[in-house]
């Protein structure tokens, strides 16, 4: 497999959309375990719905600027840890995608961008909200279960003298 060299919006975009996600994941769990009439829960939840409407046209970039290198990088490669790495990271988009929209579609309010705007949410049948809400809570907990895997891998790379983070490096 060829060693993938990456731009640098490449590695600007990684950096702010998986700074973005680990916030939205970790702070998104934690606000699920505070009871609903606590007002940090609220906070969490404004903000995060403010950082994931931010976080869309960054990833769909990101999509754009990454799109097919992968692959190309593995095309008629027989090694199966470079197939995996790059299905794991090809589903970890498709699970990004994936949070982004239940996200919007589990909104059961008007949907607020920083105060500065708002639309009104997309859906109106609660049945179909509760089923977004669900659907967003089991791809945010595969996409946590892959971000945690890829974290692993990082760190098996640094200690076996295969600097990852060196390649995306500023």
């Amino acid at each position: 497999m060829q060693k993938i060299e990456y731009t640098k919006l490449q590695k600007a975009l990684h950096a702010i959309s998986a700074l973005m996600i680990l916030w939205l994941l970790m702070s998104g769990f934690y606000a699920g375990l505070i009871k609903e009439e606590e007002p940090l829960k609220h906070v969490i939840g404004a903000f995060n719905v403010s950082l994931s409407l931010l976080l869309i046209p960054i990833f769909l970039v990101r999509t754009y600027v990454s799109f097919g290198r992968g692959y190309a990088a593995v095309k008629g490669d027989k090694n199966l840890a470079h197939w995996m790495a790059f299905i794991i990271h090809t589903m970890m988009y498709v699970l990004v995608m994936l949070v982004l929209v239940s996200g919007i579609l589990m909104m059961d309010r008007p949907i607020v961008f920083f105060d500065v705007f708002s639309f009104p949410q997309p859906l109106s049948n609660s049945e179909a909200i509760a089923f977004y809400f669900r659907f967003h809570i089991a791809v945010c907990l595969l996409l946590a279960l892959l971000v945690t895997l890829h974290i692993a891998a990082v760190i098996k790379h640094q200690l076996a003298g295969q600097s990852v983070i060196k390649r995306m490096a500023f």
